[in-house]
């Protein structure tokens, strides 16, 4: 689960500017979420130990149960955190570019960008063993997903002049929205695709029917 190690630093900052007196526990919970976002992606769920979290804060291990709970409650404060961050930065790429394609294109990087950073947490919501127990989790990061997708297709039909029906619009965001994810996750078992060429296969993937669609459903200007 990437977080970056600047944020470790910032976070670890935050905290040594209180050397002779208590951390406010909102800063400690963000170093401990930020070390526990390093540890889970270098060691996966299953390997990190709630025991090398509190030695990398600096803490007893009580005091990591206190603040966050169980490593299940604290990988799912993770994720969340995850979560909002990944609809940030697409949000944040798509608001640069005018062109429905280009907001695909620009909004297909920053996603693959995104989970590159932060293949532990996407593994654990969407493959293998422990997947299961996130469900609940996967179903969030989906719906979040999913309202984003809308949205801007959306904006994108009034782009290019044309009106759909919101059941489509809605359609058509689940379908976009279920391509990515299980490309996100074939792309799993061949990280040796570079982001770029993730995001202009998708592109190249999605435009054709995309562009299609007023005609399929005899959409007027």
């Amino acid at each position: 689960m990437g977080t970056t190690h600047s944020a470790v630093q910032i976070a670890t900052a935050e905290v040594e500017a209180y050397p002779h007196g208590r951390v406010p526990r909102h800063i400690r919970e963000k170093q401990v979420l930020a070390l526990a976002e390093e540890l889970f992606a270098e060691k996966g769920f299953a390997v990190a130990s709630m025991d090398e979290l509190a030695l990398r804060a600096g803490v007893s291990k009580p005091v990591i149960y206190d603040l966050v709970g169980s490593k299940e409650e604290l990988f799912k404060a993770c994720i969340a955190r995850a979560s909002g961050e990944l609809r940030e930065q697409i949000a944040e790429a798509v608001s640069h570019q005018s062109e429905p394609v280009s907001q695909l294109r620009a909004g297909s990087l920053a996603f693959f960008k995104f989970i590159d950073e932060h293949r532990q947490s996407w593994s654990a919501l969407f493959v293998g063993d422990v997947a299961s127990s996130f469900s609940t989790e996967a179903e969030s990061v989906r719906k979040q997903q999913f309202d984003l997708v809308a949205g801007l297709l959306e904006k994108a039909t009034r782009v290019i002049g044309t009106q759909i029906e919101y059941k489509f619009l809605e359609g058509t965001a689940h379908a976009v929205n279920g391509a990515f994810e299980a490309v996100a996750v074939w792309w799993w078992e061949h990280p040796e695709l570079p982001c770029e060429v993730m995001s202009e296969w998708m592109v190249a993937l999605l435009v054709p029917g995309l562009t299609s669609l007023s005609d399929f459903l005899n959409i007027k200007p």
